[in-house]
């Protein structure tokens, strides 16, 4: 269950509530697969596995969630198609146009024909609170799903106050100098792949499997460009993709951790789940503040100005 995508936020307040609690809070919202009329369905799933018998699962302080989308499948090309027949049919038949109102009309028809017998496809999306220092990180590659993520436990809870984990020195500003003057914060290292743009055009560079202490990269930097994302590595423990919004992406973990979880062997799905998010947290909340202290600190401003509930 290593975590390919970070997005961390912070909470406004502690967390105070227990695992326990919290699993009788996302029982109301767990996830039930899509009626036969559903577009798609979002609920809470336990993180160990079809097996788990709770929604919750805690190590350290640390609570793991999950949630569950599945969303009925409807090609636009059949429904174009069977929109067309059916607008052609009228057209032959009674002789005249078909205007936009009613071809909604016939659309949302086809939709409500199709849907009990659209396939459906599903996702689970991970995330866990830290309670040591009140933080949710969520295994997210977009926005979006974290978003959906942290309403629905918003909603279970009446009330979640979070803003986007938020460096005191921008993180362009950051990786531009580690980049240009090869000064990198202690135990962390260049990748071999960088995204510099231009701020006074829309030139894009995107460099792979480079030396990025290469004189042509800082000689693009020179010009005006900057560092858009950037590749890392962290004691040799941790690589990963950071990029201006100050998200993780294309989280990798060194053998060394991944063997650690197994030399514990276990026997089942949910015990090979603890050995790793047992790991995995530790490691991740000690990566997570080398990096926000390797960008200046955490900005408070944006935690008093902007935590709303999301």
């Amino acid at each position: 269950m290593w975590f390919k995508n970070l997005r961390v936020f912070r909470l406004a307040e502690p967390f105070t509530m227990t695992a326990e609690a919290l699993d009788e809070a996302l029982e109301s919202n767990s996830f039930n697969p899509c009626g036969k009329m559903d577009m798609s369905r979002y609920g809470w799933v336990s993180p160990l596995g079809p097996d788990g018998q709770t929604l919750t699962h805690s190590a350290n302080g640390y609570i793991a969630i999950a949630a569950k989308k599945q969303e009925k499948i409807l090609p636009a090309g059949v429904i174009k198609e069977q929109l067309d027949e059916k607008v052609r049919a009228i057209r032959a038949e009674e002789g005249r146009p078909v205007g936009r109102k009613e071809r909604d009309g016939m659309k949302d028809e086809i939709i409500f024909t199709l849907l009990p017998q659209a396939f459906t496809k599903s996702s689970i999306d991970f995330a866990y609170i830290d309670t040591r220092n009140d933080q949710i990180v969520v295994n997210a590659s977009s926005a979006t799903r974290a978003e959906d993520m942290l309403s629905a436990l918003r909603e279970a809870l009446g009330s979640l106050r979070v803003v986007p984990l938020t460096p005191k020195d921008p993180a362009i500003q950051v990786m531009t100098h580690w980049v240009r003057e090869h000064e990198l914060a202690t135990d962390f290292e260049l990748g071999d792949e960088c995204e510099l743009n231009a701020s006074s055009d829309e030139r894009v560079i995107r460099c792979k499997k480079l030396d990025l202490h290469d004189d042509q990269v800082r000689q693009h930097i020179e010009t005006g460009m900057y560092v858009n994302k950037l590749a890392i590595q962290w004691k040799e423990a941790i690589s990963c993709i950071i990029d201006d919004q100050f998200t993780f992406k294309r989280v990798k973990f060194a053998d060394e951790l991944l063997e650690r979880a197994g030399d514990r062997a276990p026997e089942t799905l949910a015990e090979q789940f603890d050995a790793e998010f047992a790991i995995m947290t530790l490691e991740l909340s000690a990566f997570i503040r080398a990096a926000i202290d390797a960008f200046g600190g955490e900005s408070t401003d944006t935690l008093v100005s902007e935590a709303t509930d999301l």
